[in-house]
Formats: C-alpha cells, structure tokens, sequence
C-alpha cells in the first residue's frame, strides 16, 4: 500500500513550491516517507530555490534508513536506483545522500568483519544519516560496546531507543531495542 500522498507529478511541484502549502497540520515528513516518491524528493531537494528543499532533504535521509533497516527487496532497490539517481545531481548535498543510500544498501548485504571503527560509522548511519552527522561534533552522542561474549558490537545512540547488533566477524545485523532482543534474535546474527 503507497503512502504517497500526490496523485501526478504536477500535483508534487504544486505543494512543492508553495511555501505555504502542507500536506497536514503535522508529521508531513512521515506522510512523505514513500518509495514511490524518491525521484521527485531528490528533484526537489536539488533545487535550492525549492521552499520543500529542506523537507524532502529530511524525508529522503530518513526514508533510506527505514528502508535500511526494513530490508525489503523491492524497497532496497528502489532506494538502489535513488542512489543512481541522486549521484549525477547538481547539488551537493543530494550527492553527499547518494554516497550515504550507497552505505546503507552496502550493509544490507552480509560483508564480513567489521572492526569497532566500521561498527562506528555503521551505527552512525543507521542512527543519524549524513546532515546530522555533520551538525554533530564527535562522536559522543555514540556508544559501541563489544556484547554477546564478544561476538556482537552493541551500538546505541543517546538520542534512540534501539540498538543495533553487529555480528563483528560476518557483518550480519539487526536493529532492536535491548530487551527485545531474544536469545533466538543472538543467535541469529
């Protein structure tokens, strides 16, 4: 079921340049977060004159981390060709978001080792997506702890509630608050 709140494209650009123009009083961004909408929410984010630039900058970092953590197939490639797509635009930040959807989909697949600096990144991927990272001085905000008999990098942002596990010999990973996180769910990883 699509989310995707405009019936054409031109009914996209209309909201999109009316600086008044909202979709609700509230949560917009979340009415936004449809992967049927990625090549008008880069188109948009492209363009600095764009009023919605900054609204479909914030939907497009975080829909390519629920994709992430979802990891549905048809999803993840919708979010592969967003990548293809956001990597020729013109305006940095929409290529900085290609290299970031790039990332994420690389954790996707089953990669190997991860040592605690790529645990690190992962984790502040995952968590924080790039402008926020860059808005972020250091990495206090971050804890990577070794858990599970030392088997799992436990990573965990001040500002979620969810951890994400990292299997640091197979790369394997899960998203899950702690004390949801089961035996079988440890095991897996």
């Amino acid at each position: 079921m699509s989310w995707w709140p405009f019936a054409d494209e031109r009914s996209f650009w209309e909201w999109a340049w009316d600086p008044f123009a909202e979709l609700m009083d509230q949560d917009e961004d979340v009415l936004l977060e449809d992967v049927v909408g990625f090549p008008l929410l880069i188109a948009a984010a492209d363009i600095g004159e764009c009023p919605k630039q900054q609204l479909c900058r914030v939907v497009l970092e975080n829909l390519a981390g629920r994709v992430a953590w979802r990891r549905r197939p048809g999803e993840l490639d919708a979010l592969r060709a967003a990548a293809g797509l956001a990597h020729g635009k013109r305006h940095p930040y929409v290529r900085e978001w290609a290299v970031y959807a790039r990332r994420l989909l690389r954790y996707c697949e089953v990669a190997g080792p991860v040592n605690r600096a790529g645990a690190q990144q992962m984790a502040a991927d995952m968590f924080a997506g790039p402008v926020t990272q860059w808005g972020r001085q250091g990495t206090d905000w971050l804890t990577v702890a070794v858990s599970g008999g030392g088997r799992l990098w436990d990573c965990a942002s001040r500002d979620e509630s969810s951890h994400l596990f990292i299997n640091r010999r197979t790369g394997a990973w899960r998203v899950r608050h702690p004390t949801l996180m089961t035996d079988a769910d440890r095991a897996s990883l």
